[in-house]
């Protein structure tokens, strides 16, 4: 194989709990109640709804829960409606480089195969400590975007290794699971352009699902294509047009414990990470002036998140769907000037007209030096100009749950209680975030126990 496949594969057999920095285990455990928390809030969301309607016809005796369920399907599916659930709302983690991602969509493969394997909870943390090792390292190295491609196919690569880790591949056998994954599974970035569907939040749980489904067939000695990253038709060379910086996995062939978890960033507000600093800024011009007093907003931001979620395309000025809502900085903005913080019920009447109305006095541009601080800081300054002439004028680098501005061990737990009190009992809501907390101690399929009953 490659020297990525092959650096990835032994730094996911090398890697135990014993080596895990404890401040590590500790932010694993934060990221698997956030991901049930943003799982649980979506869980009667109708793509949802479709996705576990569809698999349960293909119930078997054999097989892992869907998160909320009592019955089992293929581990690939029920990764597939996980990683669904854990995505939909655009609650959950992130981080930012040279490609965006959310790595904890690869905890949807911890749930399955943890399950399904009765893994003990020190391996499931192990897993996913290496998933994110892997995954946000690729993000430091190359850019799929800029080549139109998604980022997904880097999640994918995390959610991999987390399934090999957990069947107890050797490094030969993960390599061949990193090549079935890498090879065949590219997504387009055409998912994110335009009016975006249900498929916006699907498709990491796509590629999480085709990691496991790999990862299943390595474990039976099925080979993957030969140099699947560095080959002639290969990853580096049709995804990247062959740019790629190694520098970024030089810890990963040094086979240095995990840490790159600790760069990433747990969200306050369900809307596409660029526009956290543009919600809390206006949630600080809220208390300055009244919607019904401005006259005009401008909203100046950096060059990615202009591309991502500004004004390009002409549905985020008018958006018709949840995902093209959540993907709009003018609509988010909107909504927070008017009626507060953003919640998943915000987007219940996404047609509001207020909302509407508001967006039609913004302009949205680049400033130069707001782009200079991207991607280390993720800025964005809101100018407010009254109808009586006054001006205000709030700017926010880094948004609350940024390493930065870190989200306390009790602020996420209000997110989680918050986000599961229409679907988890109250005591069962405290019993989950008292395994959390625990789960070093625990049992994977303890925990799909729990959420099923």
């Amino acid at each position: 194989m490659d020297r990525i496949t092959k650096a990835l594969a032994q730094y996911a057999e090398s890697i135990n709990y014993d080596r895990l920095p404890t401040d590590v285990v500790h932010e694993v455990k934060r990221r698997v109640l956030d991901s049930l928390a943003v799982a649980f809030a979506a869980y009667n969301n109708e793509p949802v709804a479709l996705a576990r309607r569809a698999i349960s016809r293909a119930q078997s005796q054999w097989g892992a829960r869907v998160l909320g369920t009592r019955y089992r399907v293929a581990p690939d599916w029920a990764a597939f409606v996980d990683g669904l659930m854990l995505r939909y709302h655009d609650f959950n983690d992130t981080y930012l480089s040279k490609e965006p991602l959310h790595p904890s969509d690869m905890i949807a493969a911890a749930f399955s195969l943890g399950d399904v394997l009765g893994s003990d909870g020190k391996s499931a943390i192990t897993s996913i400590a290496i998933g994110y090792e892997a995954a946000v390292s690729l993000c430091d190295a190359a850019s799929l975007r800029k080549h139109g491609w998604d980022h997904v196919n880097y999640l994918g690569v995390g959610s991999t290794l987390v399934a090999s880790k957990l069947l107890g591949l050797d490094s030969e056998k993960t390599q061949h699971a990193l090549a079935i994954y890498a090879v065949p599974h590219a997504a387009m970035r055409q998912t994110r352009v335009g009016e975006l569907s249900m498929w916006k939040g699907a498709a990491a749980a796509n590629a999480t699902r085709n990691a496991v489904f790999a990862a299943l067939l390595a474990a039976e000695g099925f080979t993957g294509p030969f140099k699947p990253f560095e080959g002639e038709m290969g990853f580096i060379r049709q995804l990247l047009s062959g740019e790629f910086d190694y520098g970024p996995l030089a810890e990963i062939e040094r086979l240095v414990p995990p840490h790159r978890i600790l760069d990433t960033y747990i969200k306050p507000y369900p809307v596409e990470y660029h526009a956290q600093t543009a919600v809390e800024a206006a949630l600080r011009l809220r208390e300055k002036v009244r919607a019904e007093e401005i006259e005009k907003i401008t909203i100046e931001t950096f060059q990615a998140a202009y591309d991502i979620i500004g004004p390009k395309d002409p549905e985020k000025w008018n958006p018709y769907t949840k995902e093209t809502a959540d993907h709009s900085i003018m609509w988010v903005t909107a909504a927070a000037l008017l009626y507060g913080p953003i919640t998943i019920d915000s987007y219940e009447n996404i047609r509001d007209p207020q909302i509407l109305s508001l967006m039609k006095k913004m302009e949205v541009r680049v400033d130069p030096e707001l782009d200079k601080m991207y991607p280390k800081a993720h800025p964005n300054r809101i100018t407010v100009v009254a109808k009586s002439g006054a001006r205000y004028t709030e700017q926010v680098d880094y948004a609350k749950g940024h390493p930065k501005n870190p989200l306390s061990d009790r602020e996420l737990e209000e997110k989680f209680l918050a986000n599961t009190r229409r679907v988890l009992p109250s005591r069962l809501q405290r019993e989950v975030v008292e395994f959390v907390w625990h789960l070093e101690d625990r049992n994977m399929a303890e925990l799909l126990d729990l959420l099923a009953s």
